[in-house]
């Protein structure tokens, strides 16, 4: 009577796990975050002037969202200029900054600081003041210097378009049919072509629980990539090819003021 007893017992315990085995397995893929992006290619042609991207996905009920699109961190050099006896702004050196990403366009559901505390940003790189943290800056003879010249770094490439930090600009909708987040993104011109990373982050009580990824190109074509590849290749042709196109754009803009003249 016990074995007939221990063996139900048994039975039900393993009947039991593998109920709530199928139960898990059931509910997990409707709080799996995703990521898609579109277009996956960005094109630039002789009329390119940047791109709108639209960045979707799932996640769940429960998680503040960030989303960081940026390319792999390199070393930039920069000339800066100083006053000269106090008078005038001239150009003293150069200025090498190390590990800061060419882009970095950081967006959130909310504000940063609200759902992520400080050691946990530079634990994510995200942020401006984690990138500062990352980075350093060296002098033309390989001597570190202050840190300040980072913020002034950081403000032109924001001039530039190609950084940036919004936050509350993910936009989430919760229903019946799942749990799904939007952001549109004024890709910048300005960017470089290549390949770029983007990365949503789920955070919950203050860290990190889950992330997604995907990338996506920017590539030259057309007449843009038979030009930037002569520029390079063949740089006697494309200098001719470039006088004659300033020759024919100085005759028509002539042509329409002289027009527009004669009235």
């Amino acid at each position: 009577m016990k074995k007939i007893i221990h063996a139900f017992i048994v039975r039900g315990s393993l009947l039991l796990a593998a109920c709530l085995t199928i139960a898990f397995l059931s509910v997990a893929p409707a709080h799996a975050l995703t990521l898609q992006v579109e277009p996956a290619l960005v094109p630039i042609d002789f009329f390119y002037h940047g791109k709108k991207l639209a960045i979707t996905g799932e996640s769940a009920v429960d998680a503040d969202l960030i989303i960081k699109i940026s390319s792999p961190a390199t070393d930039v050099a920069m000339k800066y200029k100083d006053k000269v006896g106090g008078l005038f702004w001239m150009k003293k050196g150069s200025y090498e900054f190390k590990d800061v990403p060419g882009v970095y366009l950081l967006n959130t559901s909310a504000a940063l600081d609200r759902i992520l505390p400080p050691e946990e940003q530079k634990r994510n790189l995200l942020g401006f003041q984690a990138l500062i943290a990352q980075a350093k800056v060296e002098d033309s003879s390989g001597n570190e210097v202050d840190k300040k010249w980072l913020d002034q770094f950081i403000h032109f490439k924001e001039a530039e378009k190609v950084y940036s930090v919004q936050e509350g600009t993910i936009v989430r909708q919760h229903g019946s049919d799942g749990n799904t987040f939007a952001l549109n993104v004024d890709w910048p011109f300005q960017a470089r072509p290549g390949t770029y990373n983007i990365e949503v982050l789920a955070v919950r009580d203050g860290r990190v629980v889950d992330s997604s990824s995907t990338s996506f190109t920017v590539e030259q074509q057309g007449i843009v990539a038979t030009m930037s590849s002569m520029a390079f290749d063949k740089a006697a042709i494309y200098g001719i090819m470039a006088i004659v196109i300033a020759l024919v754009a100085g005759f028509a803009v002539g042509a329409i003021f002289k027009g527009g003249g004669s009235h």
